[in-house]
């Protein structure tokens, strides 16, 4: 399964079983329920000419359930359906379908055993707020990064030359912020270096996820699932990173980034 694809009422999607990891989640056509939510006036050109239709907003329920007879887990899909206008490949609109909401929610990249529990923990964890909460997603995949900072030896608190704690007024260690500790990680090597310059894109999409109360675009906290995933792979797995992963990298900075913020045209 696929975010943001589009899919029509017979062709729903599968997707590997995140508790088993061995079975596939299958829709069972039997448990669908199609439901309309309200109308809308669809309006298209094509060929110059005009078309007009009511359509009453759909929604698709389907039921899905583990082909691992051994896991038998069950969950729920629900798709929202668009209309379509009809054009050179088809004479009459068509309602397609996109997943809103899955539970239990796919895994969008495989966990390694290689991965840090810790690590594989917090992506299950932010794999099921993507579909209900994406600024909380998005929180959590920073808080991911901090976690992988710990597990790469990273320091999260001030300390001494002696490594003693450094101390607060009300007695308790000052926390090291994120961006320093990602400054730091650079500085071990060209290859953590450049996922040090990834991962902060993600802490800058976690910035907004906490303290802004502009709505967090889902398509771009996918993109951060999926950039979290790829330093992963190279960190544990000796994966380069590719260049789809590079321009999942630009386009969460433009979108959340302060500096290129600042770029974008004043209203």
């Amino acid at each position: 399964m696929k975010t943001g694809f589009f899919y029509s009422k017979n062709e729903i999607p599968s997707y590997e079983c995140p508790l088993c990891q061995n079975g596939t989640m299958l829709p069972e056509i039997e448990g669908m329920f199609v439901r309309q939510t309200g109308e809308s006036i669809a309006l298209s050109k094509l060929d110059k000419s005009c078309w007009e239709e009511s359509f009453h907003t759909e929604l698709l329920r389907v039921d899905m359930c583990c082909s691992n007879q051994e896991c038998g887990e069950v969950g729920v899909l629900i798709m929202l359906g668009e209309l379509f206008p009809p054009d050179e490949h088809q004479s009459e609109a068509e309602v397609f379908f996109r997943p809103i909401f899955v539970t239990p929610a796919p895994l969008f990249f495989k966990l390694e055993d290689e991965y840090p529990i810790s690590i594989n923990k917090i992506a299950k964890e932010a794999f099921s707020l993507f579909w209900s909460d994406p600024a909380a997603c998005g929180n959590k995949i920073r808080v991911g990064v901090e976690v992988l900072m710990n597990e790469q030896g990273i320091d999260k608190e001030c300390k001494d030359k002696n490594g003693i704690p450094r101390l607060s007024k009300k007695g308790r260690p000052k926390p090291i912020s994120l961006h320093n500790r990602i400054e730091e990680f650079k500085k071990l090597g060209s290859t953590k270096s450049v996922c040090a310059s990834a991962l902060e894109s993600i802490k800058w999409l976690g910035n907004e996820s906490s303290h802004s109360n502009n709505e967090i675009i889902k398509d771009v906290v996918y993109r951060a699932i999926m950039v979290f995933g790829a330093v992963l792979a190279q960190l544990y797995k000796n994966t380069p990173l590719d260049k789809e992963v590079n321009y999942s990298i630009k386009n969460i900075n433009f979108w959340y980034h302060p500096d290129e913020q600042k770029k974008w045209p004043q209203t």
